[in-house]
């Protein structure tokens, strides 16, 4: 004997469509690093999988200033910033682990595992972990915390690679935290701020999609320029993670340049091509 099935009334039909629609809507709005796994795996699997790279990027020099110093030399000042565009956060903890100098402590890289094998870092679900050593990190009196060691690099050129760098700064160390979005050119995708003030004890990075910015005031942002440096056309690169510490996916885009017009006391950005070469 057949049944058929009563036909739901048009109005029934057309609220679960929309319920549909809506429920879509939601799942979209929800940041990549807060979403429920459709299939989450056992924690044995999470042991095998594959670790999720950051992937340090160096934001171009800005907010440009020659300022004199105490001594009367000209100085240039810029902001700089240290991105990351990598499918997994950059996040190092510092430790005793390994031998460091006084005043310092070791850094450990913390990289997550793609326990759903989604390709994408995920706070809920991909919780196993891989470890790198990263070199040391330096205690700052003045903030009262932790800076990762040799985090960036600044130095002058002329626009011709093959002519000597003008000036080299030392290497920089920063505290590591989410300051802004990475520039919309590097599209990825929209994680939610985790990283925020550092202190002694905490972990430090920078999700995915974020920038670690250090403004152009703060100690160690500038470089002094010689005493008899002509008037022109310089490049200002920025070079992250200078010393190769850090696991990342790409090696190859850890420097920007900024062209930069110097006139006595006066500094202009120029246009990108005249500096190419530098990278």
């Amino acid at each position: 004997m057949l049944f058929r099935q009563a036909s739901q009334p048009r109005s029934v039909g057309v609220f679960t469509a929309v319920a549909a629609l809506l429920l879509s809507a939601f799942a979209l709005s929800v940041p990549a690093d807060e979403a429920v796994a459709t299939q989450p795996a056992s924690p044995a699997d999470g042991a095998k999988a594959s670790r999720l790279h950051p992937d340090a990027r160096a934001l171009p020099a800005r907010d440009l200033s020659i300022v004199r110093n105490a001594a009367g030399r000209r100085t240039i000042r810029f902001e700089s910033g240290l991105a990351n565009t990598g499918r997994g956060v950059l996040e190092v903890r510092p430790n005793d682990n390994d031998a460091c100098r006084a005043n310092e402590r070791h850094a450990t890289q913390i990289m997550f595992r793609d326990r759903n094998r989604n390709g994408w870092f995920n706070r809920k679900i991909d919780t196993g972990l891989a470890r790198h050593s990263a070199g040391c990190m330096v205690f700052h009196p003045t903030h009262d915390h932790w800076h990762f060691e040799a985090a960036a690099r600044y130095a002058l050129w002329h626009p011709r690679r093959d002519t000597p760098i003008v000036v080299k700064g030392r290497k920089m160390s920063f505290c590591l935290r989410d300051s802004e979005r990475v520039p919309q050119r590097w599209a990825t995708r929209d994680y939610a701020e985790h990283y925020g003030a550092c202190s002694q004890r905490t972990r430090q990075g920078i999700s995915i999609g974020w920038v670690d910015v250090y403004q152009a005031n703060l100690p160690g942002q500038f470089l002094t320029l010689p005493r008899n440096l002509a008037d022109g056309l310089y490049c200002l690169r920025t070079t992250v993670d200078p010393r190769g510490l850090l696991v990342e996916t790409d090696e190859t885009n850890n420097s920007s340049v900024r062209s930069v017009r110097i006139r006595g006391d006066r500094v202009s950005s120029k246009p990108f091509e005249r500096c190419k070469r530098v990278l």
